[in-house]
């Protein structure tokens, strides 16, 4: 008779200890995953960056400008543009390229900053250029190939960090 309930007991004993050191597994595997960011929501104060699938919140005083292509203030500068990375190069080629123009006419002025913006892996770039002091906003993660270029005036660095405070609103919809 002890040697029925043997095999009964080594069985739930087997599988009791199976169970549990799973569910620690599944516990010890679920801490280590890298948790996925968020997407972000579009909200009323989002507005198209015209000619993409861009959406941003701009500073006070701005609004897309159909005409131009920008979100801008009335008198038109300074503005918020996209740029498409056309078929034959690559947005790593683009910004190498804005990465030499910058060091060139002012050195060291090339900076970047790496972050999520609207869920997405990107970059922003800070140059002071031939055309003076602008912004990039690239996804680094392939999610896009459209990036927005931000151009201010030197005098007029309040503004310009307004901007560069709307750039990590973007969200892209396609």
């Amino acid at each position: 008779m002890q040697q029925n309930l043997f095999y009964p007991v080594l069985l739930f004993a087997f599988l009791f200890t199976s169970c549990s050191g799973n569910r620690n597994k599944t516990a010890a595997d679920a801490s280590t995953e890298t948790p996925t960011a968020p997407k972000s929501a579009k909200t009323a104060n989002h507005i198209l960056v015209p000619n993409s699938h861009l959406y941003i919140i701009p500073p006070p005083g701005f609004a897309a400008n159909e005409m131009t292509g920008t979100i801008t203030t009335e008198e038109g500068h300074p503005d918020i543009q996209v740029m498409k990375i056309i078929s034959g190069t690559t947005p790593e080629i683009v910004l190498g390229q804005l990465k030499e123009e910058a060091d060139k006419h002012s050195p060291g002025s090339w900076k970047e900053e790496e972050l999520l913006v609207g869920g997405q892996k990107a970059k922003i770039y800070h140059s002071n250029g031939m055309a003076g002091p602008q912004y990039y906003l690239a996804f680094t993660d392939g999610y896009t190939d459209e990036m927005l270029i931000i151009n201010y005036d030197d005098a007029d660095m309040a503004t310009g960090k307004l901007l560069y405070e709307a750039l990590k609103t973007v969200l892209v919809e396609n």
